[in-house]
């Protein structure tokens, strides 16, 4: 699924922002189900993404809960004065799709120059990483070292500053809870690392285009999981 243009630097915000408004005007009370992620994107005229996004700021905020199985939940009152701005971390949304235009340029450069040591030392970071999955102790070093990897080895040192930046924006606690909130990790993983492998096979075989393709299914799979995926809302409906 393509990763949809980001509008506003803020606008999951301003949608929580929204939603404030929402639980306050309808008169909503704590422990109160909340209308689905589905149902909102359509009545607010945004993503899924977006709405997804404003649930995990307001969690934060502690205003409302998600219940596994059963939906989000209002916790106590939005009040008025309550900055949702002093949310920390960046848009999920906003750090893919910064990642997918940064590290599809990065990989289509290194499959078009690179030498058969650069193979070598990414599948071996590609085989760390599925031990890593293999032993169930997924803790993300491998998987940022692949992929910072893969944008140094471009040639190019600014494509590896920015993905190791994209990566560190990844620790806050607004994409880790999104993460969370994705579940099946396990199965999640096993598939990214299952991707990377492919992404070096293309490398391997000298086909910039393929490369590209591999890479951007690769992220645009990652948005899907943390900010599309039904089974992280139970009553959401078709995203």
């Amino acid at each position: 699924m393509p990763i949809p243009a980001v509008k506003s630097q803020k606008l999951s915000l301003l949608v929580a922002d929204r939603l404030k408004s929402v639980i306050q005007g309808e008169r909503y009370k704590p422990g109160d189900p909340l209308p689905s992620e589905h149902d909102l994107s359509r009545s607010l005229k945004v993503s899924r993404a977006s709405v997804r996004e404003a649930f995990v700021a307001l969690e934060i905020l502690d205003i409302v809960e998600r219940r596994r199985g059963k939906g989000w939940f209002l916790r106590r009152t939005a009040d008025a004065w309550l900055d949702i701005t002093a949310v920390e971390g960046r848009s999920p949304s906003d750090i893919l799709q910064a990642r997918l235009l940064v590290e599809c340029a990065a990989v289509e450069r290194v499959a078009l120059q690179h030498d058969s040591g650069d193979v070598t030392a990414l599948r071996r970071v590609v085989d760390d990483f599925a031990a890593e999955v293999e032993r169930r102790e997924y803790h993300g070093k491998a998987d940022r070292q692949f992929h910072v990897m893969l944008a140094r080895t471009s040639g190019n040192a600014v494509f590896g500053d920015l993905v190791a930046y994209l990566w560190d924006l990844q620790n806050a606690d607004l994409f880790q809870r999104m993460e969370r909130l994705a579940g099946h990790e396990h199965r999640r993983i096993e598939r990214y690392a299952a991707e990377h492998r492919r992404i070096v096979d293309s490398i391997a075989a000298l086909d910039g285009p393929r490369a590209r393709e591999e890479m951007r299914r690769h992220l645009e799979g990652v948005y899907e999981d943390l900010l599309v995926d039904s089974d992280a809302d139970p009553n959401g409906g078709a995203p």
